[in-house]
């Protein structure tokens, strides 16, 4: 398996910048005692000790993970060291580079003693366990995570402290709600996601059809006075048209900068979604249509299966875009959907969840 060095995280933070609580969570004292413990078992490990692959740890200081059955080592940039620390808002702890006072200090906010690492509480193996479900972490300076130009945040491999989205470390469980499940955690934006699942390829901008890893950011999410919208003018719902003769599909969108796509083989979801100066999505659209049995059928269909599929990479003219189906139809049931995505062919992103559909879907019969 071929390692990729990891990002680093540069947190340093004042002593006196240590979190603080005037109320504990049931769960912050324990999460402080596996800090502990786990910071103590990691001064036992060496580069050589055995491990479980996608198991992170700290060795020597520096931010470990388990790849085929070996430790790799990255360096903390900045003068920065390994080491675990409890996670705020949820059960659990996090691996990741900061400040020995920035440890202590969070360590110590939980209740928990010895958190200069002196003595272990609690049980190692379980805090080992829960640590490699919860962290996040990252090393490895811009140098040596080969290069990267630390003057320019777009070409650095360092997270910047303005950009970490603190509200991640939330599992969303202090506003229970019935069947609702805990979300995923981080305190680093979940920038080394993917190491979790090493099973899986990065998706690395190609259409992998047994599925990958994508490490990608999802970017500007649209504003809701800018959520995209579009309905197919032609055919209709319930249209009846000729068999086996050209037709055209019609199809009216706003707030959808039409005209934007990347390259499909090679940058599939390989960038963040972007919006322009009135805040409207940058992307394209595409058609497809599907057989089905009748127009009024209740079976789901089979997504791998489609008759007729083109994506809409031209500017839409005057609100509208279009593509010819050549050759027609064979008699039938079909469904005619839109699929309205940014650039690099993601679904479109919007600031919401309660919405109208982004897209249309029309079934018609061909005769």
């Amino acid at each position: 398996m071929k390692f990729s060095a990891f990002v680093a995280v540069s947190m340093a933070l004042a002593a006196s910048a240590g979190p603080s609580f005037v109320r504990r969570a049931s769960f912050t004292l324990q999460n402080g005692k596996d800090a502990i413990a786990l910071n103590q078992k990691f001064q036992s490990l060496t580069p050589n000790s055995s491990c479980q692959t996608g198991e992170d740890a700290c060795i020597d200081n520096k931010f470990a993970q388990c790849v085929n059955g070996k430790f790799v080592l990255q360096q903390c940039g900045g003068g920065l060291i390994c080491a675990a620390l409890p996670l705020v808002n949820s059960a659990g702890t996090s691996i990741t580079c900061t400040t020995a006072a920035d440890r202590d200090a969070r360590i110590a906010a939980t209740g928990a003693t010895d958190a200069s690492n002196n003595a272990a509480t609690g049980n190692a193996a379980s805090s080992s366990a829960a640590a490699s479900s919860t962290s996040s972490a990252a090393a490895a300076s811009g140098t040596a995570a080969g290069g990267g130009n630390s003057n320019d945040p777009q070409q650095s491999l360092t997270l910047l402290q303005s950009v970490i989205a603190t509200g991640f470390e939330n599992d969303g469980q202090d506003q229970p709600t019935a069947g609702q499940v805990p979300s995923l955690t981080s305190s680093n934006n979940f920038i080394n996601f993917c190491a979790t699942v090493p099973n899986l390829p990065i998706t690395n901008g190609q259409q992998i059809k047994t599925g990958s890893c994508n490490p990608a950011p999802m970017g500007v999410i649209a504003a809701t006075t800018n959520m995209p919208s579009s309905k197919f003018q032609f055919p209709t719902n319930n249209a009846k048209i000729p068999a086996n003769q050209n037709f055209t599909i019609k199809m009216a969108i706003q707030h959808l900068e039409t005209g934007h796509f990347t390259n499909a083989n090679e940058n599939y979801f390989a960038a963040p979604q972007v919006v322009n100066a009135q805040g409207d999505i940058q992307g394209h659209s595409h058609v497809v249509v599907e057989q089905i049995d009748a127009v009024d059928t209740t079976k789901v269909t089979d997504p791998t299966k489609f008759v007729f599929f083109k994506g809409l990479n031209d500017q839409a003219v005057n609100g509208v875009l279009s593509v010819e189906v050549g050759g027609g139809l064979p008699k039938g049931a079909y469904r005619l959907a839109s699929i309205n995505t940014a650039a690099n062919h993601q679904p479109a992103l919007v600031a919401v969840a309660q919405h109208g559909s982004l897209d249309d879907m029309v079934y018609f019969t061909v005769e």
